[in-house]
């Protein structure tokens, strides 16, 4: 459904990704390819198919902050998905105006947001809180658990939250890495 409205012409492997996705419900998928294959132009194809097809009603890009503007970019440029950046330096004007009790992450349908930002505890139980049916994780290999101390403590806060968005079995769920 969304391929024809695209703004970008997919080499024949960036589809296979796409077709795999096709086939789950809730699309669950693990991106690994070598740098500059296009992994972004594959998770976005399968982002915008799923928007597409009203199976989600909001998308967020959990990525680093030096990868935030070319995925908002790219979004826009290519899939025509408007995503407002969830960065230090922007979550004060992004959040002015906002209702009592409303989130930033109702206000906006479609955002791009740092992983390092996003991670800590209140800022992580706010998004999962309000967290959209669509994720897409960028450097998902940055979402592992730390071996060091052992045990259920030795976790870095990117696994954590990692894990806490995985466990609505019912979200669609791309990781990249």
């Amino acid at each position: 459904r969304s391929v024809a409205n695209l703004a970008v012409e997919p080499r024949a492997y960036q589809y296979v990704p796409l077709l795999l996705a096709l086939r789950q419900d809730p699309v669950r998928i693990l991106i690994a390819d070598d740098v500059g294959i296009g992994k972004t132009i594959e998770a976005g194809l399968i982002a915008a198919e799923v928007l597409a097809q009203v199976d989600a009603d909001g998308l967020a890009v959990l990525c680093s902050p030096a990868l935030a503007e070319q995925w908002q970019r790219e979004l826009r440029d290519k899939f025509g998905i408007d995503a407002e950046l969830v960065l230090p330096s922007t979550v004060t004007k992004l959040s002015s105006g906002l209702m009592m009790n409303e989130s930033l992450f109702d206000r906006y349908r479609y955002t791009v947001i740092s992983t390092d930002f996003i991670k800590s505890h209140t800022r992580r139980h706010e998004f999962l809180n309000h967290c959209p049916d669509l994720v897409i994780v960028d450097e998902a290999h940055g979402a592992v658990a730390d071996g060091a101390g052992g045990g259920s403590h030795a976790r870095t806060q990117r696994y954590d939250l990692l894990r806490a968005v995985a466990a609505d079995e019912e979200r669609h769920l791309i990781l990249v890495t």
